[in-house]
């Protein structure tokens, strides 16, 4: 896949998230789909590998870096770079997997949660600490309802707008969430970046 070099980009800040319009052109979009299509989704979990539909519903599958999807990792790269550097300077060593999620049944959701995990309990897979969060979105908004992405600040919630192919951005320790679907299909990219702890 060849990377775009003159993508018609926007970005803005709306606490406490960043977004950002254009990065991925249509044709990467659409190669990124069928990217996914390819690999079985299965049922997405909690803490560590707990299936629990009260807390979560959706179905995911996660994907290591190869040479299919190197071009993909490497378009988040290069944003990651920009947008840590613009607007948190945290201290970042890159990752190696993304996961595709799709909310495709009603009721579909995942309650208010952190990506990132603390204390003595976190899966050694997650020891290098998430910390800043992108979410790719896939579908156009048309074609679900239902499905709002919602941040919890100072215990209100507060609801980011979802467009095809925007890129919402946040701390990973923000708690964070997808409401419930009521029709359609809602399609997802999220990858974290990890790094250091915090100090």
């Amino acid at each position: 896949m060849k990377l775009s070099t003159t993508p018609q980009i926007s970005y803005s800040i709306t606490y406490p998230y960043v977004f950002w319009d254009g990065w991925f052109t249509e044709p990467e979009l659409k190669a990124m789909e069928e990217y996914c299509s390819q690999k079985e989704v299965t049922t997405g979990t909690v803490g560590g590998g707990v299936v629990d539909l009260k807390i979560r519903d959706s179905n995911v599958s996660m994907h290591n870096l190869n040479n299919d999807n190197k071009w993909m990792f490497d378009k988040f790269l290069n944003l990651t770079d920009h947008l840590n550097n613009t607007f948190y300077n945290m201290d970042l060593l890159g990752f190696d997997i993304f996961q595709y999620t799709e909310y495709s049944t009603e009721g579909s959701k995942y309650e208010p949660h952190m990506d990132m995990m603390i204390g003595d309990e976190v899966p050694i897979d997650m020891r290098i600490p998430r910390k800043l969060s992108l979410s790719l979105i896939l579908s156009d908004p048309s074609e679900y309802t239902g499905g709002e992405f919602e941040f919890l600040v100072g215990g209100e919630p507060k609801i980011a707008e979802q467009k095809r192919g925007r890129v919402l951005a946040f701390p990973s320790y923000i708690v964070h969430g997808v409401r419930p679907i009521t029709t359609g299909k809602r399609r997802s990219i999220v990858i974290w970046a990890v790094g250091p702890k915090f100090r």
